[in-house]
C-alpha cells in the first residue's frame, strides 16, 4: 500500500530505531544504488553513513510507489547533507525523469558531472533528457563520452546515435574523432566514426577510420564488422558503403592474402546478390590486382574472370586467367580463355581454340555448338547440339533441342545466318545490334517457326533495352497470329509478366495469363503461368 507523505518521516524514525537495535549490511545495501557500469577509472565514492543511506532507501521506496514529488523532496535535503554524492545523484536523476522535470534533470547532472569530473554519472538519464527537450545533439554527444569512457555500453551508445542521426554532424563527428584518436585500439568506436562519415557522405574519411582500427590490432575486423552492419540494414545506399568497406580490406596489401581472399569473396556476393557483377568484377581484380592471380581463391578467380569477359572487360579477364587464374583446374581455364576469345569475335577465330577446351566439358560442348551457330556454320551445328541432346538428364539438353528445333524449322534456311549473328550480339550483350538484326528479320520473314524465334529475341532485346511496351509488340503478335505455334504459349507468358512486373499493369497481365491457361491448359509452362495468376490475384485482393 502507498505511504502517505505525512507518514514518511514517522517511518523514517521507526527505522533508524530498527538500524540502532540491529547491525546492518552495508556492502549489500550499497549494491542496491549502484547502477552497472564498466570497469573504468572512477572517482572513489566515500560510504554513506547508515542513517543516510536508509533516508536513501525511503525515497528510493517512495518513488517506486509513485510519491515523486515526496521523493524528489527528501533525496535533494539528502543531497545537502551529503554533497555530490553519486547515490544520492542518480536517485535523484531517476526521480527527475518519472517526473519529467527535464530541465532540473539536465541542470541536475551537468553540474554533479562537473563537480565529479565522472561522465558515467547520469550518462542515461542526461542523454534521454536532453533529446525530450529537443536538445538531439547534445543528446548524442552524452552518448558519445559515454561510450567512449565505458565499451560496456557500447550497444545503448550506438542505438542512441542512430536514432539521433541526422544530429548536428559538424559536432559529432569531431567528438567521436577525438574519443577515437585517445582509443586508436577501440574497434566499436572506430565503426561507430565510420557511420557518422558514411552518413556524412565522405567516403573516404569512412575508410580512414577504418583502416586506422585494423592498423590498432583489429586485423581486418573493424571493417569486416562495419560492412556487416551494414549489409544487415538492407538499405541499398548501405550497400555502398559495405562494398566500399569490404573492396578496401581486400586491396589492403598489408593484410594476409587469405583474408583479403575472404573479402573480396563476401564483396562478390553481395554485387551478385544486387544483380551487378559486371561493375563489381572490375573492382576487386582492381583491389586485388596486387596479389599474385596463382594466390587467388579459384572460384572466386574463375567468376571474376567470366564477369569481366561478360561485361566486355576481356583484357582484364584474358590477364586474369593468363596469370593463373588462382589455381583453378587447367580445363576451366582453357574454356574460359576461349570463350574470352570469342567474346572479342570474330567467332571463327575463337572456334580452335574453343573446340579443344570443349572436350570432356558439356558446358564447352554447348558453346562449341553455340560459336558454330554464331559463325553460320549450321550444319555443324546442328551435329553438335544432337550430342549434347543424347543426354536426356543433361544440363544443356533443353537448350540444344531448342537450337536443334530452330535449325531444323527454319524457313528460309538463308535466315539463319542472320538470326546466328543476333544471338550472337545477344550472347555478347550488345542490345541495339540484337535488336537492330531481329527488328529486321521481324520485318521481312514469312510467319513460321524463325519468325516466332525471332519475335521472341525480339522482345526480350527491346526489355533489355528499357522498352517494355516496346517489347509487347512481336509477343502479342506472336500470340494472335501463330498461336498453334509451340511458342504461343511462351508469347503469352511473357506478355503477362511484362504487364505485371515492368508496366504495373495487373488487369492486363491476369487477362495475358488467363488467355494463355483456356489455350494452353497442358502446355509445358501451364504450371507457372497458373502460380502466377494465383499470385497476382492473392496481391490483388490484398
Amino acid at each position: 500500500m502507498p505511504i502517505a507523505a505525512e507518514s514518511a518521516d514517522s517511518i523514517l524514525r521507526v527505522t533508524i530505531e530498527a538500524f540502532r537495535a540491529r547491525p546492518l549490511d552495508l556492502d549489500n545495501l550499497r549494491g542496491r544504488f549502484a547502477a552497472p557500469r564498466a570497469p573504468v577509472a572512477r572517482p572513489p565514492i566515500a560510504p554513506l553513513d547508515p542513517v543516510s543511506l536508509l533516508r536513501l532507501r525511503s525515497a528510493v521506496r517512495l518513488r517506486e510507489q509513485g510519491q515523486l514529488a515526496t521523493a524528489r523532496d527528501s533525496l535533494r535535503r539528502l543531497l545537502d547533507q551529503a554533497p555530490h554524492h553519486p547515490l544520492v545523484v542518480t536517485e535523484l536523476g531517476r526521480t527527475l525523469l518519472e517526473l519529467e522535470d527535464h530541465g532540473a534533470l539536465e541542470r541536475l547532472a551537468r553540474a554533479e558531472r562537473e563537480a565529479r569530473k565522472d561522465s558515467l554519472l547520469l550518462g542515461h538519464e542526461l542523454a534521454e533528457a536532453l533529446e525530450r527537450l529537443g536538445k538531439p545533439t547534445e543528446a548524442a554527444l552524452t552518448a558519445i563520452e559515454l561510450w567512449a569512457a565505458a565499451p560496456i555500453e557500447a550497444e545503448w551508445a550506438s542505438a542512441t546515435l542512430a536514432r539521433l542521426t541526422p544530429a548536428d554532424l559538424s559536432r559529432t563527428r569531431p567528438a567521436l574523432r577525438r574519443a577515437v584518436a585517445r582509443e586508436p585500439q577501440r574497434g566499436d568506436l572506430a565503426r561507430a566514426l565510420a557511420r557518422l562519415e558514411w552518413r556524412a557522405g565522405d567516403t573516404a574519411a569512412m575508410l580512414r577510420a577504418l583502416e586506422a582500427a585494423d592498423r590498432s590490432g583489429s586485423h581486418g575486423n573493424a571493417r569486416w564488422a562495419f560492412a556487416e552492419e551494414l549489409l544487415r540494414g538492407g538499405a541499398a545506399s548501405d550497400t555502398v558503403g559495405a562494398l566500399e568497406a569490404l573492396l578496401a580490406m581486400a586491396g589492403d596489401p598489408g593484410l594476409p592474402v587469405a583474408l583479403r581472399n575472404v573479402a573480396a569473396g563476401r564483396a562478390w556476393e553481395v554485387e551478385l546478390a544486387h544483380g551487378a557483377p559486371g561493375a563489381g568484377s572490375a573492382r576487386i581484380a582492381k583491389a586485388l590486382a596486387g596479389t599474385p592471380a596463382d594466390q587467388w581463391d579459384a572460384s572466386l578467380a574463375l567468376a571474376v574472370a567470366r564477369a569481366l569477359r561478360e561485361s566486355g572487360h576481356t583484357a582484364e579477364a584474358r590477364a586474369l586467367l593468363d596469370s593463373g587464374g588462382g589455381h583453378a583446374a587447367p580445363g576451366d581455364l582453357a574454356l574460359e580463355r576461349a570463350l574470352t576469345d570469342l567474346r572479342d569475335g570474330p567467332p571463327a577465330r575463337a572456334l580452335p581454340v574453343l573446340k579443344i577446351a570443349a572436350a570432356g566439358s558439356e558446358d564447352g560442348a554447348f558453346q562449341y555448338a553455340e560459336a558454330l551457330f554464331f559463325d553460320g556454320q549450321c550444319d555443324s551445328a546442328r551435329g553438335a547440339y544432337q550430342k549434347i541432346a543424347e543426354d536426356p538428364h543433361g544440363g544443356r539438353t533443353g537448350a540444344a533441342l531448342e537450337r536443334l528445333f530452330l535449325i531444323e524449322d527454319a524457313d528460309p534456311k538463308s535466315a539463319l545466318t542472320a538470326f546466328g549473328r543476333a544471338a550472337y550480339a545477344e550472347w555478347r550483350g550488345n542490345t541495339r545490334e540484337a535488336a537492330a538484326i531481329a527488328e529486321s528479320l521481324f520485318a521481312a520473314l514469312p510467319r513460321g517457326a524463325l519468325w516466332a524465334q525471332t519475335a521472341i529475341l525480339l522482345a526480350r532485346q527491346r526489355d533489355a533495352a528499357g522498352e517494355p511496351r516496346a517489347a509487347l509488340e512481336p509477343l502479342l503478335a506472336l500470340a494472335d497470329s501463330l498461336s498453334e505455334d509451340r511458342l504461343a504459349p511462351l508469347a503469352r507468358q511473357r506478355a503477362g509478366d511484362l504487364y505485371r512486373d515492368r508496366l504495373h499493369d495487373d488487369a492486363h497481365a491476369a487477362e495475358q495469363y488467363e488467355e494463355c491457361l483456356i489455350r494452353y491448359p497442358r502446355a509445358w509452362n501451364a504450371p507457372e503461368v497458373r502460380r502466377s495468376l494465383e499470385r497476382l490475384r492473392r496481391e490483388r485482393r490484398l
